[in-house]
């Protein structure tokens, strides 16, 4: 099992400049991308989605990409030789003119705008998408380990609640044999006190005792909610994302949880099924944020 909230974050230098990328995950119903990324790299965008689909398959993903290529940007920059050229011919020039002291230097020229230029026309994208590949794909791995190591810590949880609702589900069971002896005794006390006769091999209180165990019978809810919990408990060990198959299982186990309860007036049975659906709903917040 797999968490949809992690951090991942790689550095990567190269000629090309210094690369350091940023990625973050929180839970989303589905797998969406939000990149910011220096204009230089826009071309790369769609590889960058498609590697991280390729690791990730649900959540909302944050990428931030930043380039540090000022280095390289003076290793690649590009002398106008003419226009040094004309620039000092007009500086000698405007010297001699004015009468001014000094000579024309070459740190005097590349203050001039233009002569001193990067020449971005150079830029091997192939050679920047593997630099971009190999910073993305260590953040990613970053990632996925942490999302890995919360996802486990999530499933021990859910395991632990799993066991805590069939003890609960058992002691419902135990309580639930004995709810309609206890509903025919107390119905025949009630007839006697009023009648001041016993009324224990009345027709009429056997069908109504007929009928209250008929409508208070939960032995196929509870059958079906150890199923779910069962089911519940093999979807924790897939291998491939499970989050959207335990959430529909968890509405189920809900919609057993509530029938017990609605069907079951008794106090202490009514009283578990609220534990049911306590610890259930404990499970669906973890739920959320399972990939």
């Amino acid at each position: 099992m797999y968490s949809m909230t992690g951090f991942g974050r790689a550095e990567v230098s190269s000629p090309i400049g210094s690369l350091t990328v940023e990625v973050t995950s929180v839970n989303n119903r589905f797998l969406e991308m939000s990149v910011r990324m220096p204009r230089q790299l826009s071309l790369l965008e769609m590889q960058i989605r498609e590697l991280i689909s390729s690791r990730v398959n649900r959540g909302q993903i944050n990428l931030n990409v930043t380039l540090d290529d000022t280095d390289a940007a003076v290793q690649r920059s590009l002398i106008n030789s003419r226009l040094a050229a004309a620039y000092a011919k007009q500086l000698k020039g405007l010297q001699k003119e004015l009468k001014l002291a000094g000579d024309v230097s070459v740190h005097d020229l590349v203050l001039v705008p233009d002569i001193l230029k990067p020449d971005k026309e150079r830029v091997d994208h192939d050679a920047v998408w593997k630099m971009v590949e190999k910073a993305l794909g260590r953040a990613l791995t970053d990632l996925v380990a942490m999302r890995k190591k919360e996802g486990a810590a999530m499933a021990a949880d859910m395991s632990q609640r799993l066991t805590a609702m069939k003890k609960t589900l058992a002691e419902i069971e135990k309580k639930s044999v004995g709810a309609v002896e206890y509903y025919r005794d107390k119905l025949t006390q009630r007839i006697s006190t009023l009648m001041d006769q016993p009324q224990r091999d009345n027709l009429r209180l056997e069908e109504e005792i007929a009928i209250f165990a008929e409508r208070t019978d939960i032995s196929e809810e509870c059958t079906r909610l150890k199923s779910h919990i069962d089911l519940y408990h093999q979807a924790l060990k897939m291998k491939e994302p499970a989050g959207k198959r335990l959430n529909f299982i968890l509405q189920e186990m809900n919609r057993e949880a509530n029938t017990i309860g609605s069907k079951c007036s008794e106090f202490a049975i009514s009283s578990l099924a609220i534990s049911l659906k306590e610890e259930i709903e404990k499970l669906r917040e973890l739920v959320q944020n399972v990939e």
